[in-house]
């Protein structure tokens, strides 16, 4: 199968000399909210991707020699060229779906955009648009598949639910992940993602200090920002049912819990990998 039977064709695109405040509001003010944006010409010719983590760092850019009036008046003005990734690796529709995941492998991308041979654009493939496909390739070897329990992380990094979203946000950055588990001792009680931190924390376009932003940060304990309501699996699951699992529920990531107890992670790169394992295998 190719990257064409797995690609969405309306993709929310944005051109460079937009400002990044309208960009910020296309990745939020919509019911599905989206993390990357394709930077298109008006003739629809890729020249970049910016992603919600790009304008957030821009917001968050180490300026101290501004004031605070001056720092809010460059933001207002920046336009989503100054940030954006200009080196963009895409795919075209006639791509292998194999090929596509090992690109997500290897580079460890959210996303590849689908373009033509000038160039245009023609989609967006994320990793969750692949799992369907992969999945119904992967199908008939399902009983040969490796059992969660082999496949999971075990050194997983948790929190606790009274810690500040501040101490969460420098575990995400710290050991580069965008899902943190919960933990009350060893019992899973709730998850943190980075999109849980961007959502509880000041747009860009506040009017607050940034000492006001880090005081807000540091005095608002995980647990109020938590999903609590979590989707967990179990050691013995094969990764095939995680994976549809994971797809149904739209997760990044699935805890393992066996007798009440946290004992590994499964993340969605994981779940590709077996999915490519299986399909050429099959």
């Amino acid at each position: 199968m190719q990257v064409k039977d797995a690609m969405r064709t309306q993709v929310t695109t944005v051109p460079p000399d937009a400002l990044v405040s309208t960009a910020y509001q296309l990745m939020t003010m919509r019911a599905s909210r989206i993390r990357h944006l394709p930077v298109v010409t008006r003739h629809n010719v890729v020249v970049g991707m910016l992603t919600d983590r790009d304008v957030r760092q821009a917001a968050a850019s180490d300026a101290p020699s501004l004031a605070e009036h001056e720092l809010l008046y460059v933001l207002k003005k920046l336009r989503v060229r100054d940030i954006m990734t200009q080196e963009v690796v895409t795919v075209r529709g006639t791509t292998s779906l194999v090929e596509a995941g090992q690109l997500f492998l290897e580079r460890k991308f959210g996303c590849l955009p689908v373009v033509d041979g000038d160039n245009r654009l023609e989609g967006l493939c994320t990793i969750a648009d692949l799992f369907p496909c992969l999945c119904s390739t992967a199908r008939h070897g399902e009983g040969r598949l490796m059992h969660v329990g082999v496949m999971m992380h075990t050194q997983v990094i948790t929190a606790t639910p009274e810690m500040t979203l501040a101490e969460g946000q420098r575990l995400m950055q710290d050991n580069h992940i965008r899902h943190v588990p919960v933990v009350s001792g060893k019992r899973l009680v709730g998850i943190i993602t980075d999109r849980d931190v961007r959502e509880a924390s000041p747009s860009p376009a506040t009017t607050l200090t940034r000492g006001e932003i880090a005081y807000q940060m540091a005095t608002t304990s995980i647990k109020q920002c938590m999903t609590k309501d979590v989707v967990w699996i179990e050691p013995a699951m094969d990764m095939v049912r995680a994976t549809r699992l994971l797809l149904q529920r739209q997760c990044g990531c699935l805890p393992v819990v066996d007798h009440g107890t946290l004992v590994g992670i499964i993340t969605e790169m994981d779940c590709l990998r077996v999915c490519l394992d299986s399909t050429s295998d099959s």
